[in-house]
């Protein structure tokens, strides 16, 4: 069942995050006319224009999301104040993302560059002040949960294949944390603001467990193959093997749009603009350029994934097997050499297929 313990994956410790989060940065630029646009809608708002971008992390993709409200800011509204907030988890790594902000990547080399601060905790607590967002995104980061979870579910590491009680009561616990979320997130926004969440989605398709085909269904059955191997012989512990679930959803577009319809009370705080899941054009494999060379390509996807991945696993599976505190590194190089070669091995079999769920809520003015 749910701790207390946060789930949301830092980015300390891990490998080169900006340099391992091709997709994030993807995403980030994708969107830059969808945040240009509302950018533009909030410009006339009576107050100082504010975007807090939450769950930022690290990488250049931070930058991206804020750069094209800026860019619209600076033509309609010269002569207000703008800022930037940057909201994330106390193990983001800060220093690199400030370094990236006023870098030659950076969006402060500007006639009139805004005032920049972060705001350092959960997104699943209040991060800034009362009414103060104009417009707030958030890209890549709410699929993750608020705390985590231990179900019995010998034969997945993930969600998507969970089936019976387990993934009723992974379910129930998504549902709440995204409507906490969006509940938080009315009590920040300016009324007339907007809140912009993009992330990973899921689509229906009958031929999937439970009907639904989830982003990332190679990575994570992946990594089930590497968990069990590793719990097989001997490596990992059985048990911690046979309870440990990723501790996220991947929402589809009815999904999301449920609480809206249900009485949760969030349509008498929104307007919904958009809800919906669309596929990646290409299919999402974000590494088909060095399908020529499986080597590369089994070396890109154990970094990618141990980009997002390894803080979940180290807590979950490693200190699980080794005693909290211990040092786990041997066994997490383990875990992704043998990832590395799953994919040496099979390729495309593996390979990341996305669907990405885009919200857009404008917070009505009560």
């Amino acid at each position: 069942m749910a701790t207390d313990q946060e789930t949301s994956p830092s980015t300390e410790g891990m490998v080169d995050y900006d340099a391992n989060s091709r997709a994030q940065k993807e995403h980030a630029l994708g969107n830059s006319e969808i945040i240009a646009d509302l950018a533009r809608r909030v410009a006339n708002l009576p107050h100082d224009l504010n975007i807090t971008d939450y769950g930022c992390g690290p990488g250049q993709s931070a930058v991206e999301t804020v750069r094209p409200a800026l860019d619209a800011w600076s033509r309609e509204s010269a002569l207000k104040s703008v800022s930037v907030c940057h909201a994330d988890q106390h193990g983001n790594d800060w220093n690199t993302l400030m370094n990236l902000v006023s870098g030659k990547s950076g969006y402060l080399n500007r006639p009139h560059p805004p005032l920049v601060s972060a705001a350092v905790g959960s997104f699943y607590d209040r991060m800034v002040p009362d009414r103060s967002v104009s417009l707030g995104t958030c890209f890549f980061a709410s699929h993750w949960l608020r705390s985590t979870v231990s179900l019995h579910a010998p034969d997945t590491v993930w969600f998507a294949d969970l089936t019976g009680d387990p993934r009723q009561v992974m379910w129930q616990k998504a549902k709440d944390d995204w409507i906490r979320f969006l509940r938080l997130r009315s009590e920040e926004l300016q009324p007339g603001g907007y809140l912009f969440v993009s992330t990973i989605g899921a689509v229906p398709e009958a031929g999937e467990i439970n009907g639904t085909a989830a982003s990332g269904r190679g990575i994570y059955r992946a990594m089930q193959a590497v968990t069990a191997s590793m719990a097989e012989d001997g490596l990992l512990d059985r048990n911690a093997a046979d309870n440990f679930v990723f501790g996220l959803w991947f929402l589809t577009a009815q999904e999301a749009r449920e609480p809206f319809e249900e009485g949760s009370g969030l349509a008498d705080l929104y307007e919904v603009d958009t809800i919906d899941v669309a596929g990646v054009d290409g299919g999402g494999d974000v590494f088909a350029s060095s399908l020529n060379d499986p080597a590369d390509y089994a070396r890109k996807y154990a970094g990618y994934t141990k980009a997002f991945a390894a803080s979940s696993l180290r807590a979950g599976l490693f200190e699980a097997t080794l005693g909290e505190g211990k040092n786990t590194t041997w066994l997490e190089n383990e875990f992704f050499r043998r990832l590395e070669d799953l994919y040496r091995e099979k390729t495309t079999a593996y390979a990341l297929e996305q669907w990405h769920l885009k919200v857009i809520l404008r917070r009505k003015e009560n």
